[in-house]
């Protein structure tokens, strides 16, 4: 039988950057609006709404297309982290990310040459599954509303 061992109490998912660990790294959590997420050490600087690849080291980094390919886990930044920080990086749950100028709504993603925004676009790019726009963006790119599920890149072996 399966039970919780962590507390939560107190756990801020899009508070102030850390520059020391508070929690173990890999760390899961589930917050009280049932979204998801996973706390990791910045491997470079990671903008706020940004898609990220967290890799088994658990170091988040704005997402392309060569980290999208390795499979890595995915997630989006709620915040800005700094380089060498930790943060909680979300993987399921209503959300804010950064895509292109004119990304559709409900349509598929992929990434971009812009690391860490995703679009509609997919011209030599991966799709990242498990993420959709709720809401179209305009005419420049910047942050759309969106909604996330377990997301995931690449092939879905």
């Amino acid at each position: 039988m399966a039970f919780t061992t962590q507390s939560a109490v107190g756990i801020d998912f899009d508070g102030e950057n850390e520059t020391t660990p508070s929690q173990t790294l890999g760390a899961k959590m589930v917050g009280t609006d049932g979204s998801e997420w996973i706390y990791c050490l910045a491997g470079g600087a990671v903008a706020q709404y940004d898609c990220v690849a967290v890799t088994e080291a658990m170091s988040a980094v704005p997402i392309t297309k060569a980290l999208a390919d390795t499979g890595e886990i995915v997630g989006v930044a709620p915040v800005a982290i700094a380089s060498g920080s930790y943060a909680w990086v979300q993987t399921s749950g209503v959300c804010t990310l950064n895509v292109l100028a004119s990304c559709a709504a409900d349509a598929k993603l992929y990434t971009s040459a812009t690391a860490g925004s995703l679009d509609d676009a997919s011209s030599s790019q991966t799709q990242v599954h498990g993420l959709k726009l709720t809401s179209a963006r305009g005419g420049s790119a910047g942050e759309a509303a969106a909604l996330a599920m377990h997301i995931r890149a690449g092939g879905l072996e």
